[in-house]
């Protein structure tokens, strides 16, 4: 289902600031289990039901669910459950009485994430006539020739993309796809923009997003995200696990203080900047490599959110309601439809958020969480 509603687009920003501002508390509300995360292993023999903070009741969950410090797992009489904790060990998790994640991994991080709302300037991916922009989009880079993609415009042949940036550099290549990489080596800490000209004579500017400008690590700060990864790899954990750990990493990172300045950054902003595009290039290779879930979707939903892609966020958060078809999917299922209310609140298609926000708090009641789901039933009243 693609958005065709062109008319709003120039009202865009306007009208996401607008819900971002309402919704902050609730996002903020919801992403608190996931603050410093563990993460239940696959494979899980048996069953394991999870009962949150607020939670009335334990629900039964999948592999790769998140988990926080004050969550506690019940797994069945004669389960075989891993949990692996926020310092990548594993602990198995004891049968038939209920354990808390505290005792079970004593060791968390301190840092939160960064959450899955657009920075402002970057909403947009709305409309399939314009070759917006997909990846790199508002984020920062470990390659320094990285696979530059857009959205591919219908009976179209040929697109211009063009890289400058602020030292007067510019690239310039005529392609039939939908995407190029980089092939000469693009400078660290210095911010380029990708546009695309596409023959039907729409560009990739037409959507009306100002703040899309991109950089390459520096080789200082790019060791220190590589040195995380290898330890994640280093773990042999399931290959979702291991996935979602490397997304977890990508898309929470920002520049260390003692680094923003070398970006030309100010500390707010830079605090938008994370590794968004690698930590969607990570979880779309899990997708093709034979393991879509719904976690797997909801996850890519939120990083497309992260940056701007409005269409591709539904059409991910979609997917995942789509295959959430066992119990131990519901949570999965209902912060996917959550993901859809607040995406289509952002772009004003009220109808439709109010319909996958009521879906959400139905979802809610039902993991018995009454208290999410009466401040959701708030935000729905103020859509009305």
């Amino acid at each position: 289902m693609m958005i065709q509603n062109q008319a709003e687009t120039n009202r865009l920003s306007q009208v996401f600031m607008v819900a971002i501002a309402a919704n902050m508390a609730l996002l903020l509300c919801i992403d608190a289990a996931n603050a410093q995360t563990a993460r239940l292993e696959k494979p899980i023999i048996g069953t394991v039901k999870l009962k949150r903070e607020g939670w009335s009741k334990f629900q039964p969950v999948g592999a790769g669910t998140a988990l926080g410090q004050r969550d506690q797992l019940l797994p069945s009489s004669g389960a075989k459950v891993t949990v692996v904790c926020p310092n990548l060990s594993t602990r198995r998790v004891p049968a038939n009485v209920p354990s808390g994640l505290k005792s079970l991994c004593p060791v968390w991080l301190a840092a939160g994430p960064r959450g899955s709302e657009p920075a402002p300037g970057t909403l947009g991916g709305i409309n399939a006539l314009i070759p917006y922009v997909i990846s790199p989009r508002h984020t920062l880079l470990l390659s320094t020739t990285p696979l530059l993609q857009w959205n591919p415009v219908a009976e179209t042949t040929q697109y211009t993309a063009k890289l400058t940036n602020r030292s007067g550099f510019k690239w310039e290549k005529q392609v039939a796809e939908a995407q190029i990489a980089v092939k000469e080596i693009l400078q660290p800490a210095v911010p380029y923009l990708l546009t695309v000209q596409a023959c039907t004579g729409k560009a990739s500017q037409d959507e009306g997003s100002s703040n899309l400008d991109f950089f390459v690590l520096r080789p200082a700060e790019a060791e220190i995200v590589q040195a995380e990864v290898a330890k994640i790899n280093q773990q042999k954990l399931s290959r979702l696990n291991t996935a979602l750990q490397l997304a977890s990493l990508y898309s929470n990172y920002v520049l260390p203080g003692t680094a923003i300045s070398a970006y030309g950054l100010s500390t707010q902003t830079s605090k938008t900047y994370s590794l968004t595009s690698e930590a969607i290039a990570t979880m779309e290779a899990l997708i093709k490599a034979g393991e879509p879930s719904a976690i797997a979707y909801r996850t890519l939903g939120d990083l497309y959110w992260q940056s701007g892609l409005a269409q591709l966020a539904i059409d991910h958060y979609s997917k995942a309601v789509d295959v959430a078809k066992q119990p131990e999917d519901l949570e999965e299922k209902t912060l996917a439809q959550l993901g859809l209310g607040e995406v289509y609140a952002a772009i004003n298609a009220i109808p439709q958020a109010k319909r996958f926000y009521g879906q959400a708090i139905e979802g809610y009641l039902t993991l018995g969480y009454n208290e999410r789901a009466n401040l959701l039933k708030q935000q729905l009243e103020n859509l009305e």
